[in-house]
């Protein structure tokens, strides 16, 4: 059998290449699987692996990563002048085609392709690529993308159940909200979660106390550094809940949060409101959290805080209107917030 496993979602695609080595056996995958870089691709050294009667064992395992993505490149620029003396010609490519349609039923020739969405963002189905791998009777196609939007409260529910545990819909749409499209992060706190819970049914609460600290923390960071007009520190914390899988639209979102908090805070205190209570009223568990918002609504006046409050609330709608586009919205905020006296 030959299989494309192409897309965006590079998490799906590793556990389907991790479960189709299982499926070899525990013993025996180690010794019946080869891997091949597309950088590095011989034509011939593919087919005497694939050839290859396997060992001890029904069945042998051939990956090919980053190959198909090349050639369709290299054909995409073949024809406005790209070199392409790296890559095999169009008849090799073909002729390979040909070679593969009678491999024998013992191997399972997996080519892995993983790579952002967005303008060539996959694989086209009339590139040279599924061309000369079309002459194969066994060939299975497989796209992988991230869930966007609702997508990933699905994804979650799929995966928690999985786990045989029972979770509240709203702890699978704080989740969602907290870690965003990040499914290898996500799998990493479902796993977690469904640990610390146990046999009982997970909640938002437990979501809050488990997931958001880290989250907070960044947040927290960027909120202190935007108010001492420090925006250099500031984008670096943002970028880094970029990075670790977070959206801007959740950032923007977790901002706006934390400055509506800080405006309740702080018009608490001044009413001689007692933490526990002020917590209560806020919704913050967790100490560390309603600290860090308590010392933070107190080095600054209602007029800056209900100013930052309305500068999120008009780049939120910016964002959401296609305005301004993913980090020049943050950047955007954080200029203004920055700014104000």
């Amino acid at each position: 059998m030959i299989r494309v496993l192409h897309g965006d979602d590079e998490f799906g695609i590793d556990e389907t290449v991790r479960n189709i080595r299982l499926s070899l056996g525990e013993d025996a995958a180690e010794s019946n699987t080869v891997e091949f870089e597309g950088r590095n691709f011989k034509p011939g050294e593919v087919e005497a692996a694939a050839r290859t009667v396997p060992f001890l064992a029904d069945r042998r395992l051939v990956l090919v990563r980053g190959l198909l993505r090349r050639l369709d490149a290299t054909n995409a620029t073949r024809g406005r002048g790209g070199a392409a003396s790296a890559q095999m010609s169009s008849s090799g490519w073909e002729k390979f085609g040909e070679l593969l349609a009678g491999l024998p039923d013992s191997t399972e020739l997996v080519f892995v392709d993983a790579f952002p969405t967005g303008p060539g963002g996959k694989l086209r189905d009339n590139g040279g690529a599924f061309r000369a791998l079309k002459s194969s009777d066994t060939l299975d196609i497989s796209v992988f993308s991230t869930p966007r939007g609702r997508g990933v409260g699905d994804w979650i529910r799929n995966r928690v159940m999985s786990e045989d545990v029972q979770w509240s819909p709203s702890a699978i749409a704080r989740l969602s909200d907290l870690v965003g499209p990040n499914l290898r992060l996500l799998d990493q706190e479902v796993r977690k979660l469904s640990l610390y819970a146990g046999d009982r049914v997970i909640q938002p609460d437990d979501v809050e106390l488990m997931v958001a600290p880290a989250r907070e923390a960044n947040i927290f960071a960027a909120v202190d550094a935007i108010l001492e007009r420090r925006p250099g520190i500031a984008m670096k914390a943002l970028y880094q809940l970029l990075d670790d899988g977070a959206s801007v639209q959740y950032i923007l979102s977790m901002l706006t949060r934390q400055t509506r908090m800080l405006i309740l805070a702080r018009h608490l205190r001044e009413h001689g409101v007692d933490e526990q209570e002020i917590a209560n009223r806020i919704g913050l568990r967790a100490q560390f959290a309603l600290r860090k918002t308590i010392d933070q609504a107190g080095r600054f006046n209602h007029e800056y805080l209900a100013a930052a409050h309305r500068g999120l609330g008009e780049a939120d709608l910016s964002y959401k209107s296609g305005k301004v586009r993913d980090r020049v919205a943050l950047e955007m905020v954080v200029a203004r917030l920055s700014g104000l006296r």
